[in-house]
């Protein structure tokens, strides 16, 4: 079985072929191009949600340092250290024993006096 087709026929069905293949080449190229498009926008997306989130952090992070120097400046006026405490309390120590002992002197000397 032999199939004869006219010059202008064999063209028609070319230009049929043709238009058909590039006509799905278009639709694929339209839908490859929308699929691409919303990748980069959720891409996009993401990507200033998580600057939006390194922002906060950095802030965050200014803030307790800064509350950090706050209580390194506050630190020496609200507390006292080991040493200067036990300083203060041999002070105190001493002058009850000389205290004690202006008394001691006191009362031996009105005992010798009575």
């Amino acid at each position: 079985m032999t199939i004869q087709l006219e010059v202008y026929q064999f063209i028609m069905i070319l230009i049929a072929v043709l238009s058909t293949v590039i006509g799905t080449v278009k639709i694929l190229w339209s839908r490859i191009e929308k699929s691409l498009e919303q990748n980069f926008s959720a891409t996009n997306h993401k990507i200033e949600s998580v600057a939006q989130e390194a922002t906060k952090s950095q802030e965050d992070i200014r803030q307790l340092e800064r509350q950090f120097l706050e209580f390194k400046a506050d630190m020496p006026f609200r507390y006292i250290a080991r040493d200067d405490y036990i300083r203060g309390q041999t002070i105190i120590e001493a002058k009850l024993d000389a205290v004690a002992e202006k008394l001691e002197k006191v009362q031996i000397k009105q005992g010798l006096q009575t």
